[in-house]
């Protein structure tokens, strides 16, 4: 042995030399003594046991049993015995080396251990408990001696830490592959096992041959539970079933029995997990089809709070961890000199969104065709204001200026946008759209010599057309220089010092709602009536519902028509116009019949997404197609609908 300071190794190392667990105190103090005086110099270390070595030792051997590695027994007056507890693990350690050399040989029982030995020594645990617990997380040492309590009062099974829970499978399966290899027991489950499997004789044959025959067939079949499990099951069953009904145990009959039960505890384990992470990977590709549904970008936060399409939350049918794992993996992990499927980019407020590669240009397309009409009327007003009070800007008259007016505009009414079209990965997508086909959102170019196009192209925005549209709305004799001239002198007001910071649209529309929900609480409270208190609690139900599928920047409207866009793809007015109108009238036909009997309290995202998606799926709305545009405009304007509810 090598020398060491360590108490449990040299009290092992005792035990061992003296073939028995049970050391005198007093002997191993003085064996102690001498160790260290012999080892000094090689342990300088070993001096504090020189001097007053019972107390010192006394100390050890306190954290020892506080770890429940050794056990103190008071034999006498000033007489105590140490029990190691590791020469135990030891020793039937080596018992399960000889049990996967001989399925004969019996598990090592508590009868085992010699009755001087207290039964402290033994960790007892249910079968269930520790089964379950060492297959989901092992550590292998020699701190602990489990008692493995079996059902029926079958006797415990001793299993030392330091042996796999594996191991202990594996010598299961060789006991009862031992016993079907006799010839009695070897036709008689067979023909059990093919009598209970009807038009399957042949696959039940061919299970019982590879677990009989194949050493490691039946640890594999435990582990994978797939068509052979089920065979599996049945033949523990039938034998667990004889085996029980036999009266007087043999050693043979009892190693059989208690592996049944342990093979059936760890085939529930194996056989739960699987459906666990089927469940997961169910839920996971649920997440993946989500992430792929309209608005297409989405926080971390929005993403935990995704159900399934019966409205569960899938954070519960896989972990937290499980999410992040997902979520790391596609945005890290790719194809040589490609982007991760899943990027992620930051609006200016610091907001951290998720989106598809190949979602990130028709996004974008989208967004670009909602902030034109937005943009293009806020410019146009400020234009007229400013024409009107008989002044100009020099984004009027200069390009840049302009492009600046334009860009300052996409990052206040549209801030998505902007991000996407400053992030880092937008110039490798729109370079991958161009050479590869398979990626959806088309052929277009918003990159010239490695520099992102002006917003001017973008948007399909021109500053002369724009100026012009603003002029127009003047008053005609603003066209007569000499009049306008001696006007401005008398009518045009002073420049204000600090230039008033202008609403956007989304940001007025937030302050009329909120308007709207104060005055239907008042009118509520004021009425004292049941039925005006439903009405303004759908309509609450209906705003809280809109602040989760309408971004902050945007207005209902705004999104409607973004979407009606996409799934409405006729030119023609007219039949444009006339489609839209006939899905209008079949979702207010449908929602009609539906607030006979909706409550407020069950009016929330995952209802309305329901409704939806029962709307999406009739045959008449199925004939559109864009089914992901189509179910979001249908929630939208369920949501509009019932908002609009007459008091």
């Amino acid at each position: 042995m090598a020398t060491t300071t360590s108490i449990i190794v040299l009290l092992k190392f005792f035990a061992g030399r003296q073939n028995s667990a049970i050391i005198d105190f007093g002997e191993f103090c003085d064996y102690l003594k001498r160790y260290s005086e012999h080892h000094l110099e090689e342990q300088p270390t070993l001096v504090t046991y020189l001097s007053d070595t019972p107390a010192v030792l006394q100390k050890e051997l306190d954290k020892l049993v506080n770890n429940r590695q050794v056990l103190e027994l008071e034999t006498g007056p000033d007489k105590k015995q140490i029990i190691v507890i590791p020469f135990f693990i030891e020793r039937f350690t080596k018992r399960y080396n000889e049990i996967k050399a001989n399925s004969q040989i019996p598990y090592p029982q508590e009868s085992d251990i010699p009755k001087k030995v207290p039964n402290e020594i033994v960790t007892r645990k249910s079968a269930a408990e520790l089964i379950n617990k060492l297959l989901e997380k092992e550590a292998l040492n020699d701190k602990t001696l489990y008692g493995i309590v079996l059902p029926h009062d079958s006797p415990t099974i001793l299993l030392p830490s330091s042996v796999s829970i594996m191991t202990l499978l594996d010598c299961s399966i060789q006991k009862l592959r031992g016993m079907l290899t006799k010839e009695e027991h070897h036709d008689y489950f067979l023909k059990k096992l093919t009598v209970s499997n009807p038009g399957k004789e042949m696959t039940a044959k061919s299970f019982f041959n590879r677990f009989v025959q194949n050493p490691e067939a039946g640890l594999q079949m435990l582990r994978m539970p797939e068509d052979s499990f089920y065979f599996l099951t049945q033949l523990l069953f039938f034998i667990r079933q004889d085996y029980e009904k036999v009266k007087d145990y043999t050693a043979e009959d009892l190693s059989i029995l208690q592996s049944v039960y342990l093979m059936e505890i760890a085939g529930n384990f194996f056989k739960n997990r699987a459906q666990e992470n089927n469940k997961k990977e169910n839920a996971l590709r649920t997440l993946e089809q989500q992430l792929a549904r309209p608005p297409y970008y989405f926080t971390l936060e929005s993403i935990t709070k995704f159900t399934s399409n019966s409205g569960v939350p899938l954070l519960g049918q896989y972990s937290e961890d499980d999410l992040k794992d997902y979520l790391h993996t596609k945005t890290t992990e790719s194809a040589a000199n490609e982007l991760p499927d899943l990027l992620v980019f930051k609006t200016d407020d610091n907001s951290r969104y998720f989106i598809f590669k190949n979602k990130v240009l028709p996004l974008i397309l989208r967004l670009c065709a909602d902030a034109r009409v937005t943009i293009r009327e806020t410019i146009k007003k400020n234009w007229f204001a400013v024409l009107k009070n008989f002044d100009d800007l020099p984004e009027m008259k200069e390009q840049p200026a302009f492009e600046q007016r334009l860009e300052k505009e996409v990052a206040v009414q549209s801030p998505i946008l902007y991000a996407l079209l400053n992030s880092s990965f937008l110039q490798l997508i729109n370079y991958e759209t161009n050479t590869d086909s398979e990626i959806s959102g088309g052929r277009i170019t918003l990159f010239e010599n490695g520099k992102l196009i002006p917003y001017s192209d973008i948007l399909l925005m021109n500053r002369q057309e724009l100026l012009t549209d603003s002029k127009i709305l003047l008053p005609f004799w603003y066209t007569i220089p000499v009049i306008s001239w001696i006007i401005k002198l008398i009518m045009r007001p002073p420049k204000p010092k600090v230039p008033k910071k202008e609403k956007t649209s989304a940001q007025i529309y937030r302050e009329s709602e909120a308007e709207k929900s104060r005055k239907d609480n008042e009118e509520a409270a004021l009425a004292q009536n049941p039925t005006v208190s439903k009405k303004v609690a759908l309509h609450e139900a209906a705003r809280a519902a809109e602040q989760s599928l309408v971004p902050s920047s945007s207005t209902l409207n705004r999104e409607l028509s973004s979407y009606e866009h996409q799934w409405n793809k006729l030119i023609g007015k007219v039949t444009h116009n006339n489609l839209t109108e006939d899905v209008n009238s079949l979702i207010r036909d449908y929602l009609r019949k539906v607030l006979r009997t909706l409550k407020a309290e069950s009016f929330t995202p995952e209802r309305i997404a329901s409704l939806a998606d029962t709307l999406v799926n009739t045959p008449g709305m199925q004939k559109i197609g864009e089914h992901d545009a189509l179910l979001m405009y249908t929630q939208l304007y369920i949501i509009k609908l019932v908002k609009g509810i007459p008091m």
